[in-house]
């Protein structure tokens, strides 16, 4: 019975043995037929890849994830416009790209991984991460390690990773959309990572997306400190303000775009240099002082009217300075004592601020300044300083002539009104204001010719010399001059002249009918019969009324003494009262009137 025991026993371990021997030829012959891979089993948390050529043969579920979100990064952040030869989502690119920034000359280490069959490489930018890389019958498998996290067991809530990627999604939103240029370049200088605007911007600058490749080409040469930067974008000179800030080994660089900032500067400094150029060759000095009444601008005409030091005033003294400079070089009109001067100093200066000041400087040396001030809406007043000398001497002169040609009207015995071209009334003497009782010049609503003519016709008939005078009006200078007579309401006959004048005005005159009669021999006793007896023919017949009020009035009366205006009651409606004729004799045969 043992016997039999102990013989199934044999029985059975030999065939055990003989099915584990089979076993293991067959696993044998399995390995291989299959390609080796890592020592290491490729479980689902390892970050793996199987490649054959540029194609993916296989990957772990974290190797999928890593492909996704490379994928949809690479979306956003190329332009729309992109006519890139790479597709973004061939993996092999995707994840070089990807690995580039970690491990310098990555693309080159790969390149030789035939001839070496596996390599090893560690991160350079202090990330922790660590590349395997095998080859082996066609296939080159790559693993993804991070030493950081070897050994630990990292656990996290399906809400705080939910909360992670909205974060991550926001700040790629937010870096795609920035309006500005955005990189990252590592401890050697070299572009690691770029938002969308660099990637634009490098198209833009003539880089084809298709040679693009990590680490991405430097479009700036970044300065130590913030400034400007510039590059030529196709014909066209882009410049940016530039910043960076540290991001724990590696740098952060901001380029925001300031073409039109640039280009309002530009404009502006052309403008200045246009203002600077005009008012050098302006004859007016001019100072412009700021909110701090210092001294700010000034051109050479100041220099040379006012004869102050250039350095002096290239030294922006305050308006208190400039006034002080001013008296040293005797160009104000100081007054005697020193404390109404600087009264007056005080109320100018005020004067300046609020922008009232204007004002003519007559100086010692006979210099005329016309100085003025206008206020700006920041504070700030500008000084114009003019001379004026001539124009005032001429101005003197002019009104001169004008005294003098006033003077010699009004001495003439006719009433006379001058017209300009438009028919307004510019000149005229005291004998037609004391004849019609109005004075057209200094009346600013009359409406010249035209209510003259109106006023002639009503007070002063003259048959259709007032037409006439209408139509002559319009002929001008060289028509011949036009004469007539009329009579004013007191009966007193007036002698009308019109005459045109260079520059198409015209003058019109008045002379009253009353001339002096011929003197006589005193001793002569037929004088005052031949005078009183109006129906004898005589040199200048006149009325008996007027010669009534003649004679009575005697040789004293100016009528008689050749003047031609009438008497202020002739126009005033007062008739003039007739006088008896007395007669005294006296020793001898003369007859006084």
């Amino acid at each position: 019975m043992e016997q039999a025991l102990m013989l199934g026993l044999t029985v059975a371990t030999g065939s055990a043995l003989a099915v584990l021997g089979v076993l293991m030829v067959l696993s044998g012959l399995a390995r291989r037929k299959s390609p080796p891979l890592f020592v290491q089993d490729m479980a689902d948390q390892a970050t793996a890849f199987i490649f054959r050529d540029e194609a993916l043969v296989d990957c772990t579920d974290a190797g999928a994830a890593l492909l996704a979100s490379l994928r949809k990064r690479r979306a956003g952040d190329m332009p729309q416009d992109s006519d890139s030869a790479a597709p973004p989502d061939q993996p092999l690119h995707l994840l070089l790209d990807y690995l580039a920034p970690h491990f310098p000359n990555l693309r080159a280490e790969l390149a030789s991984l035939a001839q070496h069959g596996q390599l090893q490489l560690d991160a350079s930018d202090g990330s922790g991460l660590r590349l395997d890389a095998q080859f082996s019958r066609g296939l080159a498998q790559l693993r993804l390690v991070d030493l950081r996290d070897e050994g630990a067991l990292v656990a996290i809530d399906r809400l705080s990773l939910d909360a992670l990627h909205e974060e991550l999604q926001c700040l790629r939103d937010v870096t795609r959309a920035a309006p500005v240029l955005i990189w990252q370049t590592d401890a050697c200088g070299q572009v690691s990572w770029a938002n969308s605007g660099y990637l634009r911007a490098l198209q833009q600058y003539g880089h084809n997306s298709a040679d693009l490749g990590w680490p991405l080409p430097a479009l700036f040469d970044a300065p130590a400190q913030g400034g400007r930067v510039s590059c030529m974008m196709g014909e066209q000179k882009k410049w940016f303000a530039y910043s960076s800030g540290q991001s724990g080994a590696q740098k952060l660089h901001f380029a925001t775009p300031i073409d039109a900032t640039i280009q309002s500067e530009f404009a502006r400094r052309e403008m200045m240099q246009m203002l600077t150029r005009i008012f050098a060759t302006l004859p007016i000095g001019l100072a412009l002082f700021d909110a701090e009444r210092r001294l700010q601008v000034f051109n050479p005409a100041l220099v040379d009217l006012t004869g102050l030091d250039p350095y002096f005033l290239t030294a922006r003294p305050d308006f208190g300075q400039f006034l002080h400079a001013l008296r040293e070089q005797r160009m104000l009109p100081e007054p005697k004592d020193f404390a109404s001067w600087r009264d007056a100093l005080l109320r100018m200066e005020q004067a300046a601020v609020s922008g009232t000041y204007c004002e003519e400087w007559h100086l010692d040396t006979g210099r005329v300044y016309h100085v003025t001030t206008s206020p700006q809406p920041d504070g700030a007043h500008a000084l114009f300083m003019r001379d004026i000398t001539s124009d005032a001497t001429l101005l003197r002169g002019y009104r001169a002539e004008i005294d003098s040609a006033q003077a010699v009207l009004d001495a003439m015995p006719d009433a006379v009104l001058a017209f300009d071209r438009a028919g307004q009334a510019v000149m005229t003497n005291a004998a037609y204001v004391e004849l019609w009782g109005d004075d057209p010049c200094a009346d600013l609503a009359h409406r010249g010719l035209a209510q003259s003519l109106a006023d002639w016709v009503q007070r002063c008939p003259a048959g259709g010399f007032w037409s006439a005078l209408e139509r002559y009006a319009k002929e001008g200078a060289d028509a011949p001059a036009l004469t007539g007579s009329g009579t004013l309401p007191q009966g007193v006959p007036v002698a009308l002249r019109a005459q045109g004048v260079a520059g198409g005005g015209l003058v019109v005159s008045f002379r009253a009918l009353l001339r002096a009669i011929p003197q006589a021999p005193r001793h002569d006793p037929m004088v005052a019969d031949r005078l009183m007896r109006p129906d004898k023919a005589g040199p200048d017949p006149v009325a008996p009324s007027v010669l009534t009020g003649l004679l009575a009035d005697g040789p004293g009366n100016p009528s008689l003494s050749g003047a031609a205006v009438a008497p202020p009651s002739a126009m005033s409606g007062q008739q003039a009262k007739p006088r008896k004729t007395r007669s005294v004799r006296h020793k001898g045969n003369r007859l006084r009137v």
